[in-house]
C-alpha cells in the first residue's frame, strides 16, 4: 500500500475516527473525571488533564473536518451517508460541552470562560451553517427531526460550560456571596467590643459542648459550605458564632464528615457542573443548567426513535452503526454522569503524603530498577513527592480538634490570648512544659527553618529512642513532622507564603556531606539516623558542624534531656500541633481550593477545622482591630451586651430564633466583671499581653480570666 492509498483511506475515514475519537474521550472523563476528588496515581490524573485539553480539540476539529467534508460532497458526485454525517454536527456538539462531572481541571480555568463563550458561539455558527447548507432537501424528513431535536441539547450544552465556568470564577463567587439584600455597610463603630463579646460567648460555647443539641442542625448547611472561607471573605460574629456552636455540638465522627463534605461540596461548585451548589450563587446558571438536563434525557429518545423509523438502507452500514452508537453511547453517558455526580460523594481517603529528608536520602541510595526509570523519564521529582502515606488522617484531626478546644478552655480568655493562640506556633506548649531556653528558641526562627529542625530532630529522637506499635504519641509526632515537610518540599505556598523548597535540598547535602565516602546500600532509616547522629556528634566541636541537621541534632539531644520519654513526646507532639494549625491559618483559601483540584492537601481539612471551631480565620487576621480600650473596660462592656441579650431573650421569646443563650454554669463563684474591682480571678496558666502582629509569634504569659455567668 503507496503512501497515496494511505492518504485516501485517511480521508475516507478520518471523519468517523475523529468522531469515535471524541466520543471515546467522553467515555473516559465520564468514569474517571469524578476520581479527581480524592486522591488517585499520577498517571490516572495526567490521563483526565490530557483528556479535558483533547476533548475540546478533538471535537472542534471534527466540526472543521465535517465542515469542509461536505463542501466538498457538493461539489462531488453523490456521497451516500453525506445525511448521516451532518446528523453527527449537534452530538459533535454536545460533547463540545462537556460532561456534568468537569467543568474545570484547574481552578485558573474558571477565569478563561469568555474564551469559551466565544469557543461556543463560533462552533455552534459553524454546526448551523454546515446544517443548513448540506442538508439535501430531498432526504429523510424524519432524520431531519432527529438532527433539530438533537441541536436542542447540543446548544444548551455548548453554552452550559461557560456559564458554569463564569459561575465558578472568583469575582463572580465573591459578588454573589453579597448579592442584593445582603450588601450592607458596617454600622458598628466598637468592632473590639463586638469580638470580645464573640469570644466570651464561645468560651462559654465550648465549654458546655453538649453534643446535638436542639440548635445543632439548624447551621450544618452552612458548615458544608464554606465559600466565604475559600473567597477569603470577613464573616460577621454572629454567622460565625452560629457556625462554631452547630461544630462543637458535634461529636469527632460527625464533625469529621461535615469537614468532609465542606471539602466536597467546595469541589463541586469550583470544578463540575453541580447544580446544587451554584443555584444559591447564578439562578441564570441553574435555570440554563436545568433545561440542558432535561433536554438531554427527553430529546435524545425521541430523535432515537425516530432514527429507528428512518430508512437506513440508502446509507452505508458502516455509517449507520457509527450513528447508532453515537446516539446511544452520548445519551447513556449523559445518564451515567449525572448520577455519578449525585452519588460520588468525597470519601477522604484518611491516608496523608509523607515526606522524610533521611528517608528520601536512603531511598537515593538504594537505586531500584524502579527509581532507575524513573528518572530516565524525568518523573523522579515527582515520584519523590508522593512516595510514601499513612492513613491517619482521621486521628490527627481530633488530635487537632482536643488541642483547639483546650485552647478555648484553658487558653483563650480575651482578645489578646484569643489572638495569641492562633500567632502561636510551639509557645503555649513549650511554656506549660517548663522547657528551656534552647528549645524556645529553635521556634523563633523563620517558620520553614523551623519546620526543618524539628522534623530532623523528631526523626533523631524516633530512632533513637525507637518506637515499638503501642507508642501512638511518638508515630503521630513522626506522621505530623513528615507532613509538614511533605509540604516544604512539594508545596511550599499552602506551607507558608515564601518558605523555600531548597531548604530541602540543603539539609540532603549537609547529610552527603557528613556521610561521604561511607558504603549506605543497605541502610535503613533507622541505621542511617544513628550513623548521621553519631557524624554530627563527633563534628560538633568544629565549624564543619554547623548547619541544618547540626541545629536538629542539638535540639534533639535537649529534647531527650526533658526527662522521661512521655513527656519528651508530649512536648514535641505539642509543638508540631500547633505548627500545623500555624500554616493552615495562614494559607490563603484560594490556595486550599486550588488544591483541591488535584486531590487535595490535608492541609485544608485542618483549615476547615480551626474556621468551624472559631479560632482566627485568614481574612479576620489580615483585617485586625486595634485594640484600643483597656482589657477590663472591653470586658465589662462585652458582658454587659450579653446580659442585655439574655435579657431581651427571656422577654421576647420571638427573637431567640437562632440564637444561644449563655448558660450559668454550675459552681461558679466568679463575679460579674461589672462589680470585679480588686484583682480578677486566674484561670488557666498562659495569655498573651499584647496583640501579636501577622506572622509573629508571642510567648503568652498569664493574663486575667472572666468568665460568664449570665442568668436567662
Amino acid at each position: 500500500m503507496g503512501f497515496s492509498s494511505v492518504v485516501q483511506l485517511w480521508e475516507e475515514w478520518q471523519l468517523r475516527i475523529l468522531v469515535l475519537g471524541s466520543l471515546a474521550i467522553q467515555c473516559f472523563l465520564a468514569v474517571f473525571a469524578g476520581a479527581r476528588k480524592s486522591p488517585v496515581r499520577p498517571l490516572y490524573r495526567f490521563l483526565i488533564w490530557l483528556s479535558y485539553l483533547g476533548s475540546d480539540a478533538l471535537a472542534i476539529y471534527a466540526l472543521a473536518t465535517l465542515f469542509n467534508r461536505q463542501s466538498k460532497v457538493q461539489q462531488s458526485s453523490k456521497y451516500p451517508s453525506r445525511d448521516l454525517e451532518v446528523l453527527w454536527t449537534p452530538i459533535l456538539l454536545m460533547h463540545l460541552g462537556g460532561l456534568v462531572t468537569i467543568s474545570a481541571y484547574n481552578i485558573e480555568d474558571n477565569e478563561l470562560w469568555r474564551r469559551h463563550i466565544v469557543t461556543a458561539i463560533s462552533q455552534v455558527t459553524v454546526a448551523l451553517y454546515v446544517f443548513c447548507k448540506s442538508w439535501p432537501p430531498s432526504a429523510d424528513k424524519r432524520l431531519l427531526a432527529a438532527a433539530i431535536l438533537l441541536f436542542i441539547p447540543g446548544v444548551f450544552k455548548c453554552f452550559e460550560k461557560p456559564l458554569a465556568l463564569k459561575s465558578a470564577s472568583y469575582n463572580s463567587l465573591v459578588s454573589s456571596l453579597f448579592a442584593g439584600d445582603d450588601i450592607s455597610r458596617t454600622t458598628t463603630t466598637n468592632r473590639e467590643v463586638e469580638l470580645e463579646e464573640y469570644i466570651q460567648k464561645a468560651r462559654d460555647s465550648v465549654n458546655r459542648n453538649k453534643y446535638l443539641g436542639s440548635d445543632a442542625w439548624l447551621h450544618l448547611s452552612d458548615l458544608r459550605r464554606p465559600d466565604k472561607l475559600f473567597t477569603d471573605v470577613m464573616y460577621a460574629y454572629s454567622d460565625r458564632f452560629s457556625s462554631l456552636n452547630s461544630f462543637w455540638s458535634l461529636d469527632d465522627k460527625r464533625a469529621y464528615r461535615v469537614l468532609n463534605d465542606g471539602l466536597s461540596n467546595l469541589f463541586d461548585l469550583l470544578y463540575t457542573k453541580d447544580t446544587t451548589t451554584k443555584v444559591r450563587y447564578h439562578l441564570s446558571y441553574f435555570c440554563c443548567a436545568v433545561r440542558t438536563r432535561i433536554s438531554t434525557v427527553v430529546l435524545p429518545i425521541v430523535a432515537i426513535g425516530l432514527f429507528h423509523s428512518s430508512h437506513k438502507k440508502d446509507y452505508r452500514g458502516s455509517d449507520v452503526r457509527v450513528t447508532y452508537v453515537l446516539l446511544y453511547i452520548t445519551f447513556l453517558l449523559e445518564i451515567f454522569s449525572f448520577f455519578a455526580l449525585l452519588n460520588f460523594h468525597l470519601e477522604w481517603p484518611e491516608t496523608i503524603p509523607q515526606q522524610s529528608l533521611i528517608g528520601f536520602f536512603a531511598r537515593n541510595k538504594r537505586q531500584t530498577w524502579l527509581m532507575s526509570i524513573m528518572g530516565c523519564l524525568q518523573l523522579k521529582d515527582f515520584f519523590d513527592k508522593y512516595w510514601c502515606t499513612c492513613s491517619s488522617a482521621r486521628a490527627i484531626t481530633n488530635l487537632v480538634r482536643g488541642h483547639v478546644k483546650d485552647g478555648w478552655l484553658d487558653y483563650i480568655l480575651d482578645a489578646e490570648s484569643y489572638r495569641a493562640f492562633s500567632d502561636s506556633r510551639g509557645h503555649w506548649t513549650l511554656e506549660g512544659k517548663g522547657c528551656g531556653q534552647l528549645v524556645s528558641e529553635s521556634i523563633e526562627k523563620p517558620f520553614d527553618e523551623s519546620i526543618l529542625q524539628w522534623h530532623v530532630a523528631t526523626d533523631f529522637c524516633f530512632h533513637s529512642k525507637g518506637a515499638s506499635p503501642d507508642q501512638e504519641c511518638a508515630r503521630r509526632c513522626r506522621e505530623i513532622s513528615n507532613y509538614m515537610m511533605h509540604l516544604l518540599f512539594a508545596n511550599p505556598d499552602m506551607l507558608m507564603p515564601g518558605s523555600r523548597t531548597n531548604l530541602f535540598t540543603a539539609a540532603y547535602k549537609e547529610i552527603e556531606g557528613f556521610l561521604h565516602g561511607e558504603d549506605l546500600t543497605l541502610a535503613d532509616e533507622k541505621e542511617l539516623a544513628q550513623k548521621i547522629a553519631d557524624k554530627v556528634a563527633s563534628s560538633s566541636s568544629s565549624s564543619s558542624g554547623e548547619g541544618f541537621v547540626h541545629d536538629a541534632w542539638v535540639l534533639s539531644q535537649e529534647l531527650m534531656r526533658l526527662g522521661d520519654e512521655q513527656r519528651m513526646w508530649e512536648v514535641i507532639e505539642g509543638v508540631w500541633v500547633e505548627m500545623i494549625c500555624f500554616s493552615a491559618g495562614r494559607c490563603r483559601g484560594f490556595l486550599h481550593a486550588k488544591s483541591l483540584g488535584s486531590g487535595g492537601e490535608y492541609l485544608s481539612f485542618i483549615w476547615l477545622l480551626m474556621s468551624h471551631a472559631g479560632l482566627e480565620t485568614f481574612a479576620e487576621r489580615q483585617q485586625r482591630v486595634q485594640l484600643r480600650l483597656p482589657k477590663e473596660e472591653r470586658v465589662k462592656i462585652a458582658m454587659q451586651r450579653i446580659q442585655e441579650a439574655a435579657s431581651n431573650q427571656a422577654t421576647d421569646p420571638s427573637t431567640a430564633k437562632g440564637t444561644v443563650p449563655v448558660k450559668e454554669q454550675e459552681n461558679a463563684a466568679t463575679p460579674a466583671a461589672s462589680e470585679a474591682d480588686g484583682p480578677l480571678k486566674q484561670e488557666g496558666n498562659y495569655a498573651a499581653t499584647t496583640s501579636a502582629s501577622q506572622g509573629e509569634c508571642v510567648a503568652p504569659t498569664s493574663a486575667p480570666a472572666v468568665e460568664i455567668v449570665v442568668s436567662p
